[in-house]
């Protein structure tokens, strides 16, 4: 399969991939599905998403990242909607953005038409709703035939449900037409669509206004349907059938594991504070780094060294003019070079309160691996602490974080230094790594954990490992005074006890993956 394709079958993958297309952030965690005009939050899932859940997740993302790019909320904010306005302006919003975002990004037309007929097709049992509530069937009508512009299926819900309207409102849905056809050409801005949904409104309002003093008006059941639309046009939000987003959000949570613990996450962006390594300690690792430099030097020169070749093409060598005399043409000298190195590697730093007697040789192996690497052209290093804190000053929360430590690209500094305490999100920050990774320009892509090998979610770290390997990345393990990284990294891993094993234990495990 296309790698392509495969990345695209994983959701902490794809949420990064279309946050960064569409300029929003994205987060995997918790017990809620939510945007708060800036963030869009999906809930912990499943180990193993389904193509279903999968497509309903990536309709979720498209269509709140819609709002968040084309909806403006500070129009909505002066124009105080009432509850039933505001349902009805949502059923305009929701396609016009989906529209504006397809245009913007056609792939997302596709996922939109899924979406609708996943939704809206398969609800067999809307039409006996409709029945015994005919006038929240007026809003699903319109809620139908606004979506039928995009997905033609739709047709025949759509007129199973004008007929119960028609049947209870006869003649409302032919006083709509206009004002759908102007939504359908001309609503361009939130703006538009506040005003058409006032028209919609007015129309309701003089419908209800012209029944209750029509004199004809006799039978108890018209009299019902009547005082139904008057109390759907005086509902509270909490009585009107729920808009798009929030069938969506409660499909989300409804598929999500009960302990969002135990479910697939990915570690928010969080604090650490940083300290400096000592002069002792930046003069053991100056050491070490020297020793591990010249064995990954030696074996780098070795695969990119320049040779030159002895031809038919290129510059005369006049070592070679001798064999004129022959006839023999191979007198030409050209330079041979071998392919570049174009790797990114990131180091995860497991500060976990098991890792305290340990965090200190964590950090002086951290600065050691990276001055290493940081001297070879072609490699790009990053560094991370796992767990971190929400908010610089604040404490542990129960969620997993992680924070950076060195940026890919930022100039190597001595910050190395970092305390250890709470859990082991070790699965929830190989995901955030790989986000963070996904978008850079080197071919290659090397991930090292730092760790004592003891997740505290085991099947997320195992799913995260075997996942991000079949993706491209490349996973090791390093071993602080633990052999449990073994079971983690089987046949990807090393342990060290002191700063001295580091160099030949890292040559050992990268010596092949760098040159590769």
């Amino acid at each position: 399969m296309n790698k392509n394709k495969l990345l695209m079958k994983s959701l902490p993958l794809v949420a990064s991939v279309l946050g960064r297309k569409y300029g929003v952030k994205v987060q995997i965690g918790g017990t809620r599905a939510f945007t708060d005009g800036k963030t869009i939050q999906l809930p912990a899932m499943p180990l193993e998403c389904d193509e279903a859940l999968l497509s309903l997740a990536r309709g979720y993302l498209d269509h709140e990242a819609a709002h968040v790019r084309e909806t403006n909320f500070e129009w909505l904010k002066l124009a105080k909607l009432n509850p039933i306005e505001m349902h009805i302006w949502n059923t305009l919003e929701d396609w016009r953005v989906e529209n504006k975002l397809s245009e913007i990004f056609p792939g997302c037309r596709q996922n939109f038409k899924w979406l609708i007929r996943h939704l809206f097709i398969n609800d067999s049992g809307q039409s006996q709703n409709d029945e015994k509530d005919p006038a929240s069937a007026i809003l699903n009508c319109l809620l139908l035939i606004v979506r039928s512009w995009d997905v033609p299926e739709l047709a025949d819900k759509c007129l199973s449900t004008a007929s119960v309207v028609e049947k209870h409102y006869p003649g409302l849905l032919s006083q709509w037409d206009s004002v759908l056809q102007k939504v359908r050409a001309k609503c361009d801005s939130t703006q538009d669509c506040i005003l058409y949904t006032r028209e919609i409104v007015s129309l309701l309002k003089g419908y209800l206004e012209q029944n209750c003093n029509d004199h004809k008006l006799k039978s108890r059941k018209a009299k019902s349907s009547i005082q139904e639309l008057e109390k759907l046009l005086n509902s509270d939000s909490a009585t009107l059938p729920k808009g798009l987003g929030e069938i969506l959000e409660e499909q989300l949570v409804h598929n999500a594991p009960e302990n969002a613990e135990q479910g697939l996450q990915v570690a928010k962006d969080g604090y650490k504070r940083l300290t400096e390594l000592d002069e002792t300690e930046l003069a053991q690792t100056r050491k070490s780094s020297t020793a591990l430099k010249s064995r990954l030097h030696g074996i780098i020169q070795a695969k990119t060294i320049r040779h030159d070749r002895i031809g038919r093409h290129g510059s005369l060598s006049t070592a070679h003019l001798h064999r004129i005399a022959v006839g023999n043409p191979r007198m030409f000298r050209s330079r041979q070079e071998s392919q570049g190195i174009s790797t990114a590697v990131h180091i995860l730093i497991d500060c976990s309160g098991s890792m305290r007697r340990r965090i200190g040789l964590a950090s002086q192996v951290c600065h050691t691996v990276v001055s290493a690497l940081n001297s070879i052209n072609g490699v790009s290093v990053g560094v991370s602490a796992f767990p971190a804190v929400r908010a610089q000053g604040g404490g542990n929360y129960d969620e997993p974080t992680v924070a950076p430590i060195l940026n890919h690209g930022q100039r190597l500094h001595t910050c190395f230094g970092v305390a250890a305490s709470g859990s082991t999100p070790l699965g929830e920050s190989l995901w955030w790594a790989f986000q963070r990774m996904l978008p850079l320009p080197e071919k290659r892509k090397i991930i090292l954990c730092i760790t004592d090998g003891v997740p505290g979610n085991l099947p997320n770290a195992q799913k995260a490992i075997k996942d991000g390997s079949q993706y491209g990345f490349e996973i090791y393990g390093l071993g602080i005074n633990s052999e449990a990284v073994f079971n983690l990294f089987p046949g990807k891993s090393r342990v060290i006890t002191e700063l001295t094993d580091l160099a030949p234990a890292m040559f050992d495990l990268l010596q092949d993956s760098l040159i590769k």
